[in-house]
């Protein structure tokens, strides 16, 4: 998300496409970030998704939330192992010869202002002029179509005064402009940059596809953790379900039990030792007794 509010760095990224991505509206890491963006708002709502879940016991929200988390992973490996495997597949890298041929047929023209700032930005980022060269102007159509006027090179090409600041490709301010635009070497030399910039864009190319794949792979550990904990989730709420339906059987069988023993109990036969049979004593048998006990 930080991304989309670096502007320099998404302007410097139209630089590293070939292909059908050079003709974007937008530099590559602008697609990057909101891509990027998207991923993290979708695990985000399926977190909440998954915590509802385990909170609910619900076997059925968890398998939905096992299911988006899946499909995730495995699109951003395949994205992460093409990218890794052949970069040159999604357009992604430097070809100086295409960049080169931009460069002459781009630079200064109307409605090429985004390439025209990218190449801007590079020379006063890296202190250098052109991709191999500053030769490379004088067979572009910049220069001969008098786009600059009688520039013989962009002025940030030229040493700036102002290099310092953040914005200066926007408003470049050379040390001296009359020596910078000379022709002879013996004068220019000292006032503008001559070596190209392919070398320092292919290092900040590199870093930042190190970067990139390095954040995509502990993106793709920490999903395949949050896979594990969902399956050991699911499994503890199986087992739980389980048990609570072996419990509510079990509860129902006990009361039928206990009233058969009780009724075992009082319907005991004749020959048992006891019973919970009363008998009535006649009044011959109690006279009988009390003859019996006085003798």
């Amino acid at each position: 998300m930080l991304i989309l509010f670096d502007s320099d760095r998404i302007l410097l990224s139209r630089l590293l496409t070939s292909g059908p991505l050079s003709t974007t509206p937008q530099p590559l890491l602008h697609y990057i970030a909101i891509g990027l963006a998207s991923v993290g708002l979708i695990l985000a709502s399926t977190g909440i998704l998954g915590c509802w879940a385990s909170c609910m016991h619900n076997y059925y929200l968890l398998s939905a939330y096992f299911l988006i988390i899946m499909v995730v992973l495995v699109g951003e490996c395949a994205v992460y192992a093409i990218a890794w495997a052949w970069p040159n597949c999604l357009g992604l890298g430097v070809d100086p010869v295409d960049l080169t041929k931009s460069l002459q047929r781009n630079y200064g023209n109307v409605g090429q202002e985004q390439f025209t700032a990218a190449i801007d930005l590079a020379q006063t980022l890296f202190n250098c002029c052109g991709v191999e060269s500053a030769n490379e102007y004088d067979t572009s159509l910049w220069r001969l179509q008098a786009l600059g006027a009688s520039l013989a090179i962009p002025l940030t090409c030229c040493k700036l005064d102002n290099y310092n600041l953040s914005k200066a490709y926007l408003n470049p301010k050379p040390i001296n402009s009359s020596l910078c635009q000379a022709l002879e070497l013996n004068r220019h030399e000292g006032y503008r940059h001559l070596e190209g910039c392919n070398d320092h864009l292919q290092q900040w190319y590199r870093e930042h596809y190190l970067i990139f794949l390095g954040i995509g792979l502990v993106a793709v550990l920490v999903e395949f953790l949050v896979l594990l904990s969902t399956i050991l989730t699911c499994t503890r709420i199986y087992k739980h379900n389980q048990e609570a339906k072996e419990n509510a059987k079990n509860s129902r069988t006990e009361p039928k039990t206990v009233a058969a023993a009780e009724h075992s109990f009082r319907r005991r036969s004749p020959t048992n030792a006891y019973s919970n049979e009363t008998y009535v004593m006649t009044n011959s048998f109690r006279q009988n007794y009390k003859l019996v006990d006085r003798v």
